[in-house]
């Protein structure tokens, strides 16, 4: 092995300007694969991290038939229709409580609705609707209070954000202070516009500075279940009668707006004159109207978990979706990037399209180094051949080309490293200032400031020395290719 080493040596000094081209281009993929996969890590990191510890949990557990399960808005999610509420909620509850491994649980609605202030302004706000003391329990730093307080269990009221105070004052024109009355509006599939009046408990602003989630807003869980349409008979169906269902269709709708073959006379118009007392019992028992808006006190859109140390988020989900699915449950359970949505789902995909990047480049390398080393070896027939003559074996030859290009590879990656590695020390003491929206969202806040990684330097050098290894595959064939007699021939101008 230590003749090995002098001679691999000797030819990488030998040939120092095609060394130099080789390494150099080793040294540069390799510091691009260090920042750019410590960059899109520590976003990642960062935006896990925001997620986890303020909104999301480890684990989310919702209605399988809910196809959009983020907790926040994107792109349609206003329009995709009712989000579908949880079956059997005390009894998942019960069960999840159960686990050794579940450390908390909180239960969640979510929503959408216009603000307005003395019927002045607008302003479009995500409302959250929690249990108030589990939630600030399992998220304790998640709000900070600006005025007044959050809500309290049992309360009606709404908690704004500083930023759709901001929207409403501008708006309306009023100043918007606790222990004003907003106006809420939303529309649903199930009761239509729904308008509820609530007091302003709190104004808040959250611990991260994402900005995708400044219009988040706390709400009571009765005007959430009444805005969102969440009655006790959203899944009752009509059971009419033979005589009702006989009826209907006997009337053409046209035949009331024409004017041909009206229904009633003038004669019976006037005979139809109601007493007072009559009008009001026109219409029979209206008494069954309130179940219709009674709101229903256990639906919910979300269970979020938070694990104890000793279970990996993947393993609970795993686990979790097995069991839901060997009793033939309705729910399924989901990590942070589904919980989260379209933020964290666009750093994965930003970190799959940088390492589909990184495979273009390293095949192109590939091409690169292999052809440098073609004309390294062809420059040496004559040295090789005579090796091959005074009886260096096959292996020999092999061992010798694979050894100096990864003695290449070895040197130029560690020096790609520190390169690397220096741009990110640098990074991380200036950070790098999110310039437009669309990063702030990717950093998770306005200022990133870049972490080395070191598991990406590790792959990073593996993979280096992977694109060694195969670039000289072609070249080690050519050179055994070369016979001895004809290399030594060549070697003496015969």
């Amino acid at each position: 092995m230590g003749v090995l080493l002098k001679i691999s040596y000797r030819n990488l000094r030998e040939h120092r300007t095609k060394t130099l081209i080789i390494g150099s281009i080793i040294a540069l993929g390799l510091a691009i694969l260090v920042v750019g996969n410590s960059l899109l890590d520590t976003a990642e990191k960062g935006v896990r991290k925001m997620y986890t510890e303020n909104f999301t949990g480890q684990v989310m557990v919702t209605s399988m038939r809910n196809e959009n399960p983020s907790l926040f808005m994107g792109p349609g999610s206003v329009n995709d229709g009712p989000t579908p509420t949880i079956q059997d909620h005390q009894d998942l509850i019960s069960y999840l409580e159960g686990l050794p491994w579940v450390e908390t649980t909180v239960s969640q609605i979510t929503g959408f609705a216009t603000a307005a202030v003395d019927g002045e302004g607008r302003a479009f706000l995500q409302l959250f609707s929690v249990e108030p003391e589990k939630y600030t329990a399992m998220f304790p730093e998640t709000i900070k209070l600006i005025q007044g307080r959050f809500l309290r269990g049992g309360e009606t009221g709404v908690v704004l954000s500083e930023d759709v105070v901001g929207m409403l004052e501008e708006s309306s024109g009023h100043k918007v202070a606790v222990g004003d009355l907003i106006l809420l509006t939303s529309m649903n599939n199930v009761s239509g516009t729904k308008i509820r009046e609530v007091e302003v408990r709190g104004i808040i602003s959250f611990s991260s500075e994402a900005p995708n989630l400044s219009l988040i807003s706390f709400v009571d869980l009765t005007s959430m279940r009444s805005l969102s349409g969440m009655t006790k008979a959203t899944d009752v169906s009509a059971n009419l009668t033979a005589e009702e269902q006989g009826s209907l269709g006997l009337i053409d709708e046209d035949d009331l707006f024409t004017g041909e073959d009206e229904l009633f006379s003038d004669t019976d118009l006037v005979s139809m004159t109601l007493e007072e007392n009559e009008l009001f019992t026109i219409l029979g028992d209206t008494s069954w109207a309130d179940f219709y808006r009674e709101v229903d006190p256990d639906s919910w859109h979300y269970v979020l978990l938070k694990l104890s140390d000793s279970r990996s988020p993947e393993g609970a989900i795993r686990s979790l979706n097995n069991y839901f699915e060997d009793n033939g449950l309705p729910h399924k359970a989901y990590g942070w990037v589904e919980a989260a949505g379209g933020v964290a789902q666009l750093v994965s995909g930003l970190k799959i399209v940088f390492n589909a990047l990184i495979i273009i480049i390293a095949v192109v390398a590939v091409i690169i180094i292999m052809n440098t080393l073609v004309i390294s070896i062809t420059e040496r027939i004559g040295e090789i051949g005579t090796m091959r003559a005074i009886g260096a074996q096959r292996l020999f030859v092999r061992r010798m080309i694979t050894l100096e290009t990864l003695m290449i590879s070895l040197i130029f990656g560690i020096i790609g490293t520190v390169i690397g590695s220096g741009i990110i020390f640098a990074l991380n003491l200036t950070g790098i200032e999110a310039s437009n929206m669309f990063l702030q969202v990717i950093f998770g806040g306005p200022l990133l400031k870049p972490v080395l990684s070191p598991g990406s330097v590790f792959t990073s050098l593996l993979m280096v020395l992977g694109v060694g290894i195969l670039a000289s595959l072609y070249p080690v064939s050519v050179a055994l290719r070369i016979k001895p007699a004809s290399a030594m021939n060549q070697r003496q101008g015969v």
